[in-house]
């Protein structure tokens, strides 16, 4: 039992490790609400000597050992409100100004620009080249946003966000648009994404109604994306 215990503590801590590193050049998920987590175990079955009360041991006269330092800060462009985020070069979104403010998670525009739609979460990367290359390096983002309202032409993209030499700005790179058809409502949705490297790889739910996996890798300096083979 003591052996199964160690186990299970070894594994939580490698988790919260990961999940504490912001600098790692490892992408993540992001899907829907409600979506299945891939990091989520299915619960082991129940031991029947478990279930057996044991006379209680005595308390240990020797003090836990701390085996982790303490959690290290977020970095800056985990702190993005970004139901509030104010995102220069947003061009996808329309209007005169290139500039987006959105507020609870919608520039509030007559055809309005949705971030992170349908609970969407933002994957956190080292994938967008610095400039100059002797700058120190930081995490970006990939957000995704929504164009359009329900009932009428819609479509989606996703956002490379960058900080600002400042740290002050967030900056959007090209985007990454999914396909739309003629009739209202006829979209493709990202339903998953990730960074691979500097790639950005995603699952695709077409007009037909099937899904694919698509990889795009930056074709310039400029940050324009173009459709690559997986795997």
């Amino acid at each position: 039992m003591r052996g199964r215990l160690l186990i299970g503590v070894v594994l939580t801590l490698t988790f919260v490790v990961g999940c504490t590193s912001p600098f790692d050049r490892v992408g993540g998920d992001a899907a829907p609400a409600g979506s299945p987590s891939a990091s989520t175990s299915p619960p082991a079955p129940s031991d029947p000597a478990s279930a057996t009360p044991s006379p209680t041991a005595p308390a240990s006269p020797t003090p836990a050992t701390r085996t982790t330092g303490p959690a290290k800060p977020l970095s800056e462009i985990r702190r993005t409100d970004w139901p509030n985020a104010v995102i220069d070069n947003l061009k996808f979104c329309g209007g005169s100004d290139d500039t987006v403010r959105f507020r609870n998670g919608s520039n509030g525009a007559a055809v309005p620009c949705k971030i992170l739609p349908g609970g969407a979460s933002p994957v956190y990367a080292e994938f967008i080249v610095e400039e100059p290359a002797i700058a120190p390096s930081t995490e970006d983002a990939l957000i995704l946003v929504e164009l359009g309202n329900p009932g009428s032409r819609r479509a989606q993209a996703l956002v490379p966000v960058q900080l600002s030499d400042t740290g002050g700005k967030r900056n959007a790179w090209p985007v990454i648009v999914g396909g739309s058809g003629d009739r209202p409502d006829e979209i493709e949705t990202f339903t998953s994404y990730r960074v691979v490297g500097e790639n950005v790889r995603a699952t695709v739910r077409k007009l037909d109604g099937r899904t694919e996996t698509r990889e795009w890798r930056k074709a310039d300096g400029g940050g324009t994306w173009e459709r690559t083979t997986v795997g």
